[in-house]
């Protein structure tokens, strides 16, 4: 009898340890759905939340503020469009992964001609196109069990893309090759061809003549989002809008007495009403995450901020930022905690149920603790590497910043400027003078981050 009963409790210990083990084994339940909308060139103050500029109505994107959270200090990885996508999917910043630069339509060796003629300084190398090497979120979140889906402007995918007839310069660089399951729009296209169907995009089909591209892909993410409503699925949408050329329908320009920004901005924000409409049509609202977020500043001025798209200032970087989560953010709230586009990879890896650390050399750190309410006492440092000329203001060099300082430094002017942005937001006082060690501090600071990601930098550059 003790020996069956000693078998009996053997038993039961194994039974017990397979049960543990498929438990443990188990994916996370309800696992989130993540809806990042990225739009492009949309300016800090492009938004009426911000009462910046009279007249703008984004009413849609107000209701994201008032029922998530918003960030006052959110940055993008670059002062324009390509660097900053290649760092959201991978997130690396745009100085390791080589891809420092908006990749030109017209194609690299016309680029840098054109860019170089008379210049002190040569641009510094990078790439064309994302190396298909690299990890992209979209991969890291399908080994989570998810099915991801890109839809609208990619940008990653190849120079030249003017002198294509579809914006495929190779469709091994578009996102389906980088781990999206779905791909509507993305290829090497900058800007679209076309706003209005034709599109002449070979990665979306032309709808009736006269569809408007920010519309169509509206409702090419409502499809997405009813298809795999059962199951958890990353949708980044990544809308045209609202880089020129300044295009929207006639009747929505007439709205804003002829003001074609204003008016793209307002089929912006009917479009992202659409995506929200739908989520809590299929009530899917407590069990999704929706990021609003863009991907440099705004061309047409920024108030408060210095600059605009294409400069190191503040007008070039900080962009809108709301997370918006039933449930799970406090609504209305807001964060003043520094983040930047490398930080949504360790995010929604984390959000998954997955490790982050097991992916190497990601810049970033997860916001799910700022979502959540838990006080960041952290002091954040961020870094920017521009290697390029823009002519729209400081640009072609570095910068960092670190708790309320921020330091910039010029390639080719060797002008060193420092700011204390919590009492100077706008940037209008240069503090380099009056407080030489913190800005000596901050530019060894940049320069080891600079040697760690082994940054590529501008030809006949000696410092």
């Amino acid at each position: 009898m003790i020996k069956y009963f000693f078998r009996f409790k053997i038993l039961i210990v194994v039974l017990l340890f397979i049960a543990c083990a498929s438990i443990h084994s188990e994916p996370p339940k309800n696992k989130p759905n993540i809806v990042f909308i990225v739009v492009d060139d949309l300016g800090y103050s492009d938004v009426e939340y911000m009462n910046q500029k009279k007249g703008i109505k984004t009413p849609n994107i107000n209701k994201l503020t008032k029922s998530g959270m918003t960030f006052t200090d959110a940055y993008t990885a670059a002062p324009v469009c390509s660097p900053t996508r290649g760092s959201l999917v991978t997130g690396k910043s745009p100085a390791a992964v080589k891809i420092t630069c908006h990749i030109p339509g017209i194609g690299m060796e016309k680029y840098a001609s054109k860019q170089n003629k008379n210049k002190k300084l040569k641009e510094a190398f990078f790439l064309d196109h994302l190396p298909s090497e690299e990890i992209t979120v979209a991969e890291a979140l399908k080994t989570q069990g998810y099915t991801t889906g890109y839809i609208g402007k990619w940008h990653l995918g190849g120079g030249g893309s003017r002198n294509t007839k579809d914006g495929i310069v190779d469709a091994n660089f578009n996102p389906d090759k980088q781990g999206f399951d779905v791909n509507i729009g993305g290829c090497a296209y900058g800007q679209p061809a076309r706003y209005f169907s034709p599109y002449n995009n070979g990665t979306i089909t032309d709808g009736l003549k006269g569809e408007y591209l920010t519309d169509r892909l509206g409702d090419e993410a409502v499809n997405f989002i009813e298809q795999n409503k059962e199951k958890p699925f990353f949708l980044n949408l990544a809308t045209y809008t609202v880089h020129k050329p300044l295009v929207a329908p006639e009747e929505t320009i007439k709205k804003y007495d002829g003001n074609r920004y204003f008016a793209m901005i307002d089929q912006l924000d009917e479009n992202v009403g659409k995506v929200m409409d739908k989520l809590e049509e299929l009530k899917l609202l407590e069990n999704t995450i929706v990021i609003f977020y863009s991907d440099n500043g705004g061309l047409f001025g920024n108030p408060p901020l210095k600059g605009k798209k294409g400069t190191l200032n503040e007008g070039g970087i900080r962009v809108p930022l709301i997370v918006n989560w039933l449930g799970k953010v406090k609504p209305g709230s807001v964060c003043n905690t520094p983040v930047t586009s490398v930080d949504f990879f360790p995010t929604f890896v984390e959000l998954a149920g997955g490790n982050a650390n097991k992916y190497s050399k990601l810049e970033g750190e997860s916001i799910l603790p700022l979502i959540q309410g838990k006080k960041d006492t952290s002091e954040r440092t961020l870094y920017w590497h521009f290697p390029h000329y823009r002519r729209e203001g400081l640009s072609m060099g570095a910068a960092i910043r670190k708790g309320k300082w921020k330091y910039i430094v010029g390639f080719d002017t060797q002008k060193e400027y420092l700011y204390n942005l919590e009492e100077d937001i706008a940037e209008e006082h240069n503090l380099f003078e009056t407080h030489t060690e913190k800005a000596q501090e901050l530019a060894k600071d940049l320069k080891k981050w600079q040697i760690m990601v082994d940054a590529e930098m501008p030809i006949g550059y000696n410092k």
